[in-house]
């Protein structure tokens, strides 16, 4: 995807390979508060519409994957797209530092219609052997290629980019909106190099990746050994994809 940011948005969601997607209602409404900061006006029958495209995918597998769905302005009207979960997901991962670009308005946050820089910063980063590209800006990580970050500081605060620049994640949401349930104090921040030096975990989360403990950052070791709260954020997200609630069928 590499036209004019304000020519498309889109996110990306779980999919059940049928008629059900996870945090359906979560994703409609970022969707659409994204569409009014790129100043794009989408259909009324947004809903419908989803719902008649899903009906005509063919290559339906009754499995869970990655449902990409996007409006285009130009052809006003939705393309979704099937893709295979990563492999990489759930897992620990190393991560590469590189400078965040950044647009003009209310662009920068938002999933937008230029996101090749954010497919060539994974490209980059897997090219020089990491996993995952971080994005920094003022000497602060504010996003990555693909995920959300949370700082676990030693004190067993999470940390959350308080910057406009970084694209607030469902997956993120799901999680911030448990911390209290799970115990864990929440604070936003900027994500500096101080922080990030003294953390116990650095966690990246997002509909692809999951939930992964980043281990490395341009080849340092960050965190401490020992993950406290990376299997408890596992956890409550596996319960979170089970319950049958949170699933919800887009039907016309």
């Amino acid at each position: 995807m590499a036209g004019k940011p304000r020519s498309a948005v889109f996110t990306t969601v779980l999919w059940n390979g049928d008629s059900k997607i996870a945090d359906l209602d979560e994703h409609l409404a970022r969707l659409i508060r994204h569409a009014k900061r790129l100043r794009i006006n989408l259909p009324k029958d947004t809903r419908r519409r989803l719902a008649s495209k899903l009906n005509e995918l063919t290559d339906k597998t009754l499995q869970t994957q990655l449902l990409n769905i996007t409006y285009n302005v130009a052809d006003r009207d939705f393309v979704i797209t099937p893709r295979r979960l990563p492999k990489l997901r759930n897992c620990e991962l190393h991560a590469m530092t590189m400078p965040m670009k950044g647009w003009l308005g209310e662009v920068t946050g938002t999933k937008h219609g230029d996101w090749q820089m954010y497919l060539d910063a994974k490209t980059e980063a897997q090219e020089n052997g990491a996993d995952i590209a971080l994005f920094v800006d003022e000497y602060s990580i504010i996003d990555s290629d693909r995920a959300s970050l949370i700082v676990i500081d030693d004190d067993g605060v999470a940390y959350v980019s308080n910057s406009a620049k970084s694209v607030h994640g469902v997956t993120l949401q799901i999680l911030i909106d448990g911390l209290n349930h799970m115990g864990v104090p929440l604070s936003y921040a900027k994500l500096n190099e101080r922080l990030v030096a003294r953390c116990s975990e650095v966690i990246a989360v997002g509909v692809g990746v999951g939930c992964c403990r980043i281990l490395t950052i341009d080849g340092e070791k960050v965190g401490s050994d020992n993950a406290v709260i990376y299997p408890v954020f596992l956890n409550y997200l596996a319960q979170h994809y089970s319950n049958s609630n949170n699933w919800i069928a887009l039907c016309d």
